[in-house]
């Protein structure tokens, strides 16, 4: 039986080992390339068509990846864009100049894969069966290929080393900001995270870091000199300032080293935006001259991303934010109150496995009201310990399990003052779909 449309697809993806779900330890069955390398040599190899670009980081990738594909995509070149996780539907994470594939395309494409991995069932690599992320990682590179890309933005799932994405040889491989995420599977230290993240540093390939914090640099050092490849630091490279969020976006200045400063605006909120845009506009100013600084202003207003410091209009307005680290979070609290200084509410959420003390730390002295609830079902949670956090720090904190009863609270508290919702991509994923009616 054929597929139906693209949400059949995922649906059939999801049926697999989905690591996003349940990460397990560094358990070489499950982690490991060679099973990707066999899906995509049987699939006649369509990482091999295109020019790509490999993004790594643990805060920011998403964002980073999206702006260097809005400019390629604005320098003329069709371009495919490969993120994760998606905020409202899976559809989010393969798109084609900014788009989806084209649902009759996508459905072929996966009839086929479909009908690949009964053929090799059994015979993959550690007679382990393809991961989720596998698969959509396969499906991404069918849909650039049947599409008739030039190019592809990939950015990777959790680390880089054993990432299912890290099989690419790139034109240029790209490290956003570093935090402690993930220590059961990275490593609990930033050095130890790093290693992982540089495993995308390939033999003779440039690769751009941000250098932050500034404990990674060695290690990339280490990893570029290995390999080979040639490194700049973005604080080594750049100069970013001044930068001016608004509620309609962020307006910045960047001056490349040895250049003339030029000015850019972004449809992104908050100030950390600039710091990804100046990121994204050095790899791909030294590796692809070409592209013109009309061509960069164009690709860099045109990026949009859910869940981002994504503002949805009202009142009272609610800004939609996946920080789930203590880094993140911060720079989410300045870019927030930035643009609301007389503060407003929080709703937060938290997954299992994360931080929230630390950034209960951060959050709590800024707000005089909180909410807290459940992210959605898709991973385990413990909001009752997360508001008993909350709680040792304010004394105005709330549970409320249910996304809708939170949501009607944090409206009745907020008074038409701004409501802040973060704490992980699945709590604003809960409250999107309340507010947008997209899941």
């Amino acid at each position: 039986m054929s597929f139906r449309d693209p949400a059949s697809v995922y649906a059939w993806a999801e049926s697999f080992t989905n690591l996003e779900r349940n990460l397990p330890a560094l358990d070489k069955r499950v982690w490991r390339l060679d099973r990707m390398r066999r899906l995509l040599e049987a699939a006649g190899g369509p990482d091999t068509r295109l020019r790509s670009f490999h993004v790594a980081g643990s805060k920011g990738k998403g964002s980073t990846a999206a702006l260097m594909a809005g400019v390629l995509t604005a320098s003329g070149r069709k371009t495919g864009l490969y993120t994760s996780p998606h905020v409202s539907s899976p559809l989010e994470r393969i798109s084609v100049d900014g788009g989806p594939p084209d649902p009759v395309l996508f459905t072929g494409i996966a009839d086929q894969t479909r009908a690949l991995v009964d053929r090799l069932a059994g015979s993959l690599p550690g007679g382990f069966s393809p991961t989720t992320f596998e698969l959509l990682t396969l499906l991404a590179f069918l849909a650039f290929r049947e599409a008739g890309c030039d190019d592809a933005v990939v950015e990777t799932g959790i680390g880089g080393r054993l990432d299912a994405t890290n099989v690419i040889t790139p034109e240029a491989s790209v490290v956003t900001p570093l935090d402690l995420e993930h220590t059961d599977i990275l490593g609990d230290t930033i050095e130890e995270i790093a290693a992982e993240k540089a495993g995308i540093i390939k033999e003779g390939v440039p690769a751009f870091a941000a250098g932050r914090p500034p404990e990674s640099k060695d290690v990339f050092r280490r990893a570029a000199a290995l390999r080979g490849a040639p490194l700049a630091f973005l604080d080594e490279e750049v100069d970013i300032g001044p930068v001016t969020p608004g509620l309609a976006g962020t307006v910045f200045t960047l001056r490349l080293s040895g250049a003339e400063p030029v000015s850019f605006t972004l449809s992104m909120p908050g100030a950390h935006q600039a710091e990804n845009a100046a990121l994204a506009y050095l790899c791909l100013r030294r590796t692809r001259d070409g592209i013109t600084e009309a061509q960069f202003r164009s690709g860099f207003a045109a990026t949009r991303l859910p869940g981002r410091m994504e503002i949805v209009p009202g009142s009272p307005p609610v800004v939609l934010d996946g920080a789930h680290t203590p880094l993140a979070v911060r720079r989410l609290l300045e870019a927030f109150q930035a643009l609301y200084p007389g503060g407003g509410v929080l709703l937060f959420g938290s997954v299992s496995g994360k931080r929230p003390r630390e950034m209960a730390e951060v959050l709590a002295p800024a707000f005089d009201r909180i909410v807290i609830s459940r992210p959605n079902a898709f991973k385990p949670s413990e909001p009752q310990e997360v508001w008993t956090i909350f709680r040792q720090m304010h004394k105005g904190v709330e549970l409320l399990e249910d996304p809708v009863r939170a949501l009607a609270r944090a409206r009745e508290l907020a008074g038409g003052r701004p409501i802040l919702v973060t704490g992980s991509f699945y709590m604003v994923s809960e409250i999107r779909a309340l507010l947008v009616g997209v899941r």
